[in-house]
């Protein structure tokens, strides 16, 4: 939305946008300085801190699970997962992070979680039965819906477990946040307005949305719409509990060496003081009055 609005260009930055398929990728052109900016959060910040990286989060846009879980439609009740497979896009990825925290909360064990590749192959994985259930977000949640598969754990329940996790946000590398202070604070700015246009100007999200998804259906456009406006949090900072909570579950997961982690305090993961100065200089307050 920022980019459509011509929001980058209001604050004299100059921004290119490039799709990449996971987190590891996007971190890895970071490291390469081909970005200097990234939306990404979760497992990828923490990983790449851990393996000698300085990327590290400086807004966050979505402080909650979002993923919604999606099942065969015999399956009513989650206690019905034990024993069967799961499909998440990747281990130790956000909807892996997702999947494991919905099934420790409702005491669900037995359950064997399978790397499927992405939201297409987890969706694929669902249609053909090969899982139990998948993590499904929106556009491709609707299909599954229309096709009778089950939305066992929605959006609103996930926001309601109040599971401290930033599953999105703004990232850059730490070496180029200190000497391009002002550069940040203004991507932060052109960012958070981009934002703002999501809630008052429907019409030309749904047609950004279209644009960068090649989606043109209208219900399956609705409802990625109403998805993101839900999930967005009006307040940029990075919660310090949310990163020490994230950092646990990938020792548990295994994904991360106990002894590694111990290394780094949160705060290695992520700086507020960009956010802290644009909310001294005034300028949320104005920009949701």
């Amino acid at each position: 939305m920022a980019k459509e609005s011509g929001l980058y260009e209001k604050y004299g930055l100059d921004v290119d946008i490039f799709f990449e398929g996971a987190s590891s990728v996007i971190a890895q052109t970071m490291l390469a300085g081909e970005t200097n900016f990234a939306g990404i959060a979760g497992p990828s910040i923490v990983n790449n801190v851990l393996a000698g990286g300085d990327i590290i989060q400086v807004a966050a846009v979505i402080k909650s699970f979002t993923t919604p879980m999606y099942s065969q439609p015999t399956i009513k009740e989650l206690a019905q997962l034990k024993g069967q497979k799961v499909g998440v896009s990747r281990l130790a990825s956000v909807s892996h992070l997702t999947a494991q925290s919905i099934l420790q909360r409702a005491g669900v064990t037995g359950v064997t979680i399978i790397q499927t590749g992405g939201i297409p192959e987890s969706t694929a994985a669902l249609s053909s039965g090969n899982v139990a259930a998948a993590m499904v977000p929106p556009p491709q949640s609707v299909l599954l819906r229309e096709n009778g598969f089950r939305e066992l754990v929605g959006a609103k329940q996930l926001r309601e477990m109040n599971i401290p996790f930033v599953e999105n946000g703004l990232a850059t590398r730490r070496s180029y946040a200190e000497k391009n202070s002002e550069q940040v604070k203004r991507f932060i700015k052109a960012s958070f307005e981009g934002i703002r246009r999501m809630f008052d100007n429907k019409d030309l999200t749904m047609k950004t949305i279209a644009k960068y998804t090649k989606i043109t259906d209208e219900k399956m456009l609705e409802e990625s719409y109403r998805f993101a406006v839900d999930a967005i949090s009006k307040d940029a900072t990075v919660p310090h509990d949310a990163m020490a909570a994230l950092v646990e579950q990938l020792v548990n997961l295994k994904s991360i060496e106990a002894s590694a982690a111990k290394k780094f305090a949160p705060t290695a993961y992520y700086d507020n003081r960009y956010v802290n100065e644009l909310e001294r200089e005034g300028f949320f307050n104005k920009l949701w009055q």
